[in-house]
């Protein structure tokens, strides 16, 4: 009677342990559910975020790549035309110095095939590569009718044509020639879309991602891997990212977890001022290839676990499971490990930079093929190679130049490299390679380290000094050439002048015949033309020089305004114009060069009469802001400007029109002066311009030359 307990006891016993496995297998089958779905979802994301940076970054690589080659033809056409005005000013263009220079350009511009000069009527001058021919007409040419009529004053990029020369695509791209200050033609330059194509072939590397050059019309210039027969054709599909480029410089499209219907992952980069886009794009399936297999692998797996959880419930049966479950994990972790670890390598293998990565202890644990070449060290690199043995090998080499003692010299550098960081340096290889190192510190201990070559780069940099030094000069000798000739002008002008006035106010007799009076009238007015446009350039020289004195006093501003209007208010009469004045008060003045602030106002209102059409007004206004500076603003009614021709008009015998000089005349000194004045006293000019609605001019001269109360002074001194 007691064994019956007993062996209750051992089935209750027993019947727990069934329920305490089913329930334990339960919660392992559901938390290795959700675990696996976990990190399912994170490693989709992961896939896609890794998909779109490495897009972006190619985007990104392949738009600086496409950006340097248009700026380096932008650069070779300014070039021409720059050498033209300068070495062959009078030179038709039609003249074999002329071959000889764009033979030149083409021969040292690797990107351009070939360079042309039309004339402004789109017949072909001249050319690098063989004799122009006189009957070819690219007059319709877009590259030709985009600079007419005054159209695009910067680089074109046109639409991808077969070349005549070899058959294969080319972009054709121009700018307008200029030759003082006029344009005369167009340059045009032939560049084949192998020059993209190759460079974003070298970008890419076989990754499988697609690279595309677009012009923002959705227009397909080249792409890599080649595909002829889209070259030249619009993209319907490209709308979406062309409307992203419009808002937006940089950006990936698709690669939302969430947009399936996406077919592929884009990234596109918008070249900066040029009507070009690039795309950078690969299927969502290849990406994502490899997260489905391990998704698939996941799946059978927990499918795996879950049955066998189910099925094995005795304990013995359930340790084997496990064991041999235990083993196939380890297996699949090393696999996915030594997978990762190649992954690591190739991606270091192919950065384009040298790499290396030392611990705390002095020990390489990670390089790449670059670093071994840029450093020109064994091949034999291992895990046991030390930093004390690679700097050791360079200075027995002697890359770190004499040393008294390598062995403390080595000792030394190995301090510094653990202590000197964060670090940047150029350095300068026994090969002549110029290496930028850049070093940082990891966590634990270690220190990576970047070696990129930038040879190029800093030769480069050296000639674009020279050149900034030569333009530097040739501006200074400019300079002292028209103040040089000014005055020699002026002497023998001041000559003219003062006999001609005396001829035509017959200080010494009357004349016999009126037309001798006329004719001394006329030289005499011509002369004292002639003496303002000198004063001007002398007055540009000596501003662009930086040898404008100024000669300060306390100017009262009432009698300096009623004295510049009166001097063009005959010039308003005959045009009909009316001249309008608003004044703070009569107690307000300036401290400044009397001359020179006289200067800019019969500049400003001789232009604003000069512009104005008949029956306009003309507003002079004198106020002080709440900063206590004085603001002259001078308004007109006139034609006005855009903002490039306000650029132009800021400029040295700039006119903001092209038919302003023949329509209005002038020399187009008269805001460049005036700018130059004001600035001299440290205050500013500013130009608010529409065309058909006037133009506002302001000077704001700093408040330390306000002055108030002193009028009566400064009224005396005037």
């Amino acid at each position: 009677m007691m064994r019956l307990p007993k062996l209750l006891q051992a089935l209750v016993r027993l019947v727990r342990l069934q329920n305490a496995m089913m329930v334990l297998c339960a919660v392992l089958v559901s938390a290795y559910g959700a675990s696996m779905c976990t990190s399912l979802h994170r490693a989709y994301h992961q896939a896609l975020d890794d998909a779109s940076a490495t897009l972006e970054s190619i985007a990104r690589s392949s738009e600086v790549g496409t950006n340097r080659s248009i700026f380096a033809i932008d650069a070779a056409l300014l070039g021409v035309e720059r050498t033209l005005e300068t070495l062959l000013p009078n030179t038709p263009l039609e003249d074999r110095r002329v071959k000889a220079l764009l033979n030149q350009f083409d021969d040292e511009t690797l990107v351009i095939r070939d360079i042309l000069i039309l004339d402004n009527r789109g017949r072909l001058l001249n050319k690098a590569t063989w004799t122009a021919q006189a009957d070819q007409d690219f007059s319709k040419e877009p590259f030709f009718t985009a600079h007419q009529g005054g159209g695009l004053p910067s680089l074109f990029i046109g639409a991808p044509v077969r070349s005549r020369a070899t058959g294969g695509w080319s972009v054709m791209m121009s700018r307008p020639l200029l030759r003082r200050d006029e344009v005369i033609g167009v340059l045009v330059a032939e560049v084949p879309i192998t020059v993209f194509s190759d460079f974003y072939n070298s970008v890419v590397a076989n990754s499988g991602v697609m690279v595309k050059l677009l012009l923002d019309d959705g227009t397909l210039l080249a792409t890599e891997p080649h595909q002829e027969e889209l070259i030249g054709r619009r993209f319907d599909d490209a709308a979406a990212v062309l409307a992203a480029a419009d808002k937006h410089r940089f950006g990936v499209l698709g690669n939302a977890a969430d947009d399936t219907a996406a077919a592929y992952v884009v990234s596109f980069a918008r070249i900066p001022a040029r009507p070009l886009v690039l795309v950078a794009s690969r299927s969502r399936g290849e990406l994502l290839r490899q997260w489905r297999n391990e998704a698939l692998s996941s799946a059978v797996a927990f499918i795996l676990f879950a049955v066998t959880a189910g099925s094995l419930t005795w304990l013995m049966v359930r340790a084997v499971d496990r064991q041999q479950k235990a083993v196939g994990k380890l297996t699949a972790s090393e696999e996915r490990l030594q997978r990762q670890s190649d992954l690591l390598q190739s991606t270091l293998e192919n950065m384009g930079e040298g790499l290396s990565v030392f611990d705390r202890h002095g020990l390489l644990v990670a390089w790449n093929a670059r670093f071994v070449e840029m450093l020109d060290l064994p091949l034999d690199l291992t895990h046991e190679t030390t930093l004390h043995d690679i700097l050791a090998v360079q200075a027995e080499r002697g890359d770190f130049g004499p040393v008294d003692s390598p062995g403390a010299d080595v000792e030394q550098r190995l301090q510094r490299f653990f202590r000197d960081v964060p670090y940047v340096r150029e350095r300068l290889t026994s090969q002549g390679r110029t290496l930028l190192i850049r070093r940082r510190s990891m966590p634990g201990g270690a220190v990576v380290s970047l070696y990129s070559d930038i040879t190029e780069r800093k030769a480069a940099d050296v000639k674009m000094a020279q050149a900034w030094a030569q333009a530097e000069l040739a501006n200074r000798a400019k300079t002292d050439f028209l103040a040089n000739m000014s005055h020699e002008l002026r002497t023998p002008l001041n000559a003219i002048i003062g006999f001609s006035e005396i001829l035509s106010g017959e200080h010494l007799g009357p004349l016999s015949n009126a037309r001798y009076l006329e004719y001394a009238t006329d030289i005499h007015a011509s002369g004292l033309h002639l003496l303002s446009i000198i004063n001007d350039v002398l007055d540009m020289s000596k501003i662009e020089a930086g040898k404008l004195d100024i000669h300060e006093e306390e100017v009262a501003i009432a009698p300096l305004v009623s004295s510049s209007l009166r001097m063009v208010r005959e010039r308003a009469r005959k045009q009909q114009v009316e001249l309008v004045s608003t004044l703070v008060g009569p107690d307000h003045g300036v401290l400044a060069d009397e001359r020179a602030l006289k200067q800019c106002l019969l500049n400003l209102l001789s232009n604003a009469v000069k512009f104005s059409p008949m029956g306009g007004t003309v507003r002079l206004e004198v106020a002080i802001d709440a900063e206590h500076r004085t603001i002259i603003t001078i308004t007109d009614e006139g034609i006005g400007m855009t903002e490039e021709e306000q650029e132009r008009a800021l400029q040295p015998f700039g006119q903001a029109h092209s038919a302003t000089t023949r329509t209005y005349g002038g020399t187009g000194l008269g805001l460049p002066i005036t700018q130059g004045l004001v600035e001299a006293h440290g205050g500013m000019m500013t130009i608010t311009s529409c065309p058909g609605e006037g133009t506002r001019v302001s000077i704001a001269l700093p408040a330390d030359r306000t002055r108030i109360g002193t009028a009566a002074q400064v009224a005396l001194r005037a």
